[in-house]
């Protein structure tokens, strides 16, 4: 009986460590060539990043991280999508950066970040450290069901429609000098 408890407390501990260690981010470096090179990005101290290829200017923590002067410290906070959508409008009465025209990209600005080299997260960690390898929210709502939009996996690199009540990390954009970068499609 005694051995069986120790046993048991021994797998219970295991369990509860288990969710909270980090998988390592692996790269096919050999295989595959870089989608999001570091030269790719104009760095600022402040903790934002443009890239040169899209004009996008990306906050470089989740909401929730803050940038440190090296790197994101502190954990995403995760929202539903209303709730995202609100802490965007937050930020843009704050001015963070100087700006206030952050938003949620579009499903095409927030693939345009994925390394696709990488796995767990899939992103250039140089570029966006410690981002989680969890779902991200944009801005696109599922045309149809007022109940949807869609988010990105950062752990799998690929884009699905969400229920808004789903809670999702936030990743906030403003567009370049030149406008949209990408621009919705009208429907009719």
């Amino acid at each position: 009986m005694h051995i069986r408890f120790k046993l048991l407390s021994i797998i219970l501990c295991q369990s509860l460590l288990i969710p909270f260690t980090w998988a390592q981010q692996t790269c096919q470096t050999k295989t595959l060539e870089e989608s999001t090179p570091t030269s790719r990005f104009a760095f600022d101290e402040a903790g934002m990043v443009t890239d040169k290829e899209t004009g996008i200017t990306w906050m470089r923590c989740a909401l929730g991280q803050k940038w440190d002067g090296t790197t994101c410290s502190g954990k995403a906070n995760t929202y539903d999508w209303q709730d995202a959508m609100n802490e965007a409008k937050k930020i843009n009465s704050s001015h963070y950066g100087g700006h206030s025209d952050w938003r949620l990209p579009y499903i095409p600005e927030l693939a345009s970040i994925v390394e696709r080299q990488c796995f767990n997260p899939r992103v250039n960690l140089i570029v966006f450290p410690t981002t989680p390898s969890i779902t991200f929210w944009s801005g696109m709502e599922r045309m149809g069901y007022a109940n949807m939009a869609y988010a990105l996996d950062f752990g799998e690199g690929k884009a699905t429609p969400q229920d808004k009540t789903v809670k999702g990390a936030v990743r906030l954009m403003h567009d370049g000098p030149k406008g949209p970068w990408w621009k919705m499609p009208k429907m009719n």
